[in-house]
């Protein structure tokens, strides 16, 4: 895999395509891990089905700034990352959350990796659209 690609907000973005690999597989695994047992997997499973609740806001945004750390970094590929979540919903569902802990903290980098990896995910969708049509 190539090294970390600086992604801008005030340009387009687009992600970086490439295979993912059997090496990425632990670091794939480890996310699902995190993402399904507990304190996590309450969260997570109201944040998919949209009925997240307040304290699950703050938690679920940074475990999506983290992983979204390692697929900027290089780290995980961004197609599996895309592949796998829906990163552009989940930022829309947490966002104002986000914005709310940005001003409050004057920390305009708050989970900036997250938002940027939401619109490379929007990107994803363009570019790689579903794999089962539907009629």
């Amino acid at each position: 895999m190539a090294g970390p690609v600086v992604h801008k907000l005030s340009e387009k973005p687009r992600p970086r395509f490439g295979t993912a690999r059997r090496e990425d597989v632990p670091a794939f695994i480890g996310i699902m891990q995190i993402l399904h047992q507990e304190p996590i997997s309450s969260a997570f499973s109201r944040l998919v089905s949209g009925m997240q609740q307040p304290d699950d806001e703050i938690p679920m945004a940074h475990v999506f700034e983290e992983i979204s750390t390692l697929a900027l970094h290089g780290l995980l590929p961004e197609d599996l990352l895309f592949d796998a979540f829906a990163i552009d919903i989940y930022w829309s569902q947490l966002e104002a959350r986000v914005q709310q802990v940005r001003k409050a903290t004057s920390n305009d980098k708050f989970c900036e990796n997250f938002e940027i990896a939401a619109e490379l995910a929007v990107a994803y969708r363009e570019e790689r659209p579903a794999k089962v049509i539907r009629t």
